[in-house]
């Protein structure tokens, strides 16, 4: 965000609390549920080739995906949108378990599918971040957001912070920062877990998103991807880090591998890779926006996880609104007008995972989660 509106000309100011962004790359796929999410991750892409032509570097590396669904009903659901991923230059190809065996070497029961992504990506998101940190006018400081004659202000150990605009874009923070402030945001935050995984297995060679035993796997993208890898069972229904710390203990460990092991069953060791928050709107879709009535507030967030995918994307578009400009795209399932007649459930159940299920949400869910075409 505070890129797009430097390159502008805006003078920008960036709050950071100092943390460091992780160590391992990050997931980039088109292998989403519906044509607006794709559209976005078009737009994510395009910013990730601007910034290794402007910088000289590479920050995308290739990798296979695999998705594995349980049955033939469960792939039917995915089909109506193989054509827009395959639009965005991925190359599909779905297999049945006999095939599937063949060409990954990998375990499958007889009525599973797999559908398999060529041209997926690592993103180094720890050097994007660090380039634009040296680019950008950082304040290192846990900031808290206050409200004044309908007007934000950021307070920062320096004192008060006066701006046109103010981006609340805080991850699973937002919820409690908001809080703080007067505000109700149509999110909920929740614990997020992931273990290191060592073992020379042939899960080391593919991004696995394993529907029927509910894990994934993601390649490190460093010189340890042939002996090591991250995987993870998705979210932790309680928003206290240290709860989440102790649900990942070595019963959950041994639990994980073993489910693992349904599919390679080489030796593998793990240990805790990180844990922490993310948020999820009460629709299951991302959030962008300008906060009700406070004249110069606006959001990102809501994007559960997967913010390098459809982050910068997102963060393009509304740095255009903020600018007075329309957006490139159509931006309507992700805009947060859409709760302002809101009156369904106030919470998520982050145990499911929408991404690439298909299935309607706990709750209805936003149909921008079906194969709309926008």
């Amino acid at each position: 965000m505070g890129y797009f509106l430097e390159n502008e000309g805006y003078d920008v100011t960036i709050i950071h609390n100092g943390k460091k962004p992780p160590l391992v790359d990050l997931v980039f796929s088109n292998m989403l549920p519906s044509t607006s999410d794709i559209n976005v991750t078009k737009e994510t892409m395009r910013i990730y080739r601007n910034l290794e032509e402007e910088y000289k570097e590479r920050f995308l590396k290739n990798y296979v995906a695999l998705h594995i669904y349980p049955n033939l009903d469960s792939l039917k659901m995915v089909e109506p949108v193989i054509g827009d991923i395959e639009e965005a230059g991925v190359r599909v190809k779905v297999l049945d378990s006999r095939g599937a065996r063949e060409v990954t070497g990998l375990s499958y029961d007889e009525q599973e599918y797999v559908i398999m992504g060529e041209y997926e990506y690592l993103v180094s998101i720890r050097r994007i971040i660090d380039i634009l940190h040296r680019r950008l006018r950082i304040i290192h400081d846990n900031a808290r957001l206050i409200i004044k004659d309908n007007k934000a202000i950021a307070l920062a150990k320096n004192g008060e912070l006066n701006a046109d605009s103010i981006v609340l874009a805080a991850g699973g923070w937002n919820v409690e920062i908001a809080r703080d402030a007067g505000l109700d945001l149509p999110l909920v935050n929740y614990g997020t877990r992931a273990l290191l995984i060592l073992g020379k297995t042939k899960l080391n060679k593919y991004s696995i998103s394993d529907y029927t035993y509910d894990y994934y796997t993601r390649p490190i993208g460093n010189a340890l991807d042939g002996i090591a890898f991250i995987a993870g069972d998705g979210n932790v229904k309680t928003n206290n880090l240290r709860k989440v710390k102790e649900l990942t203990n070595r019963s959950y460990r041994n639990w994980l591998i073993g489910l693992m092991k349904k599919r390679d069953d080489s030796n593998m060791v793990s240990l805790i890779a990180g844990y922490g928050l993310v948020d999820m709107a009460y629709d299951y879709e991302p959030v962008i926006g300008k906060v009700g009535n406070v004249e110069n507030l606006y959001l990102i967030s809501g994007l559960d996880g997967y913010g390098a995918k459809l982050g910068p994307g997102l963060a393009f578009e509304l740095s255009r609104i903020i600018m007075g400009l329309k957006p490139t795209i159509n931006i309507s399932c992700y805009d947060i007008a859409r709760f302002n007649e809101y009156d369904g459930p106030h919470d998520v159940n982050p145990l499911w995972e929408p991404v690439m299920l298909y299935l309607p949400a706990p709750n209805g869910g936003s149909p921008c989660f079906y194969k709309t075409k926008l």
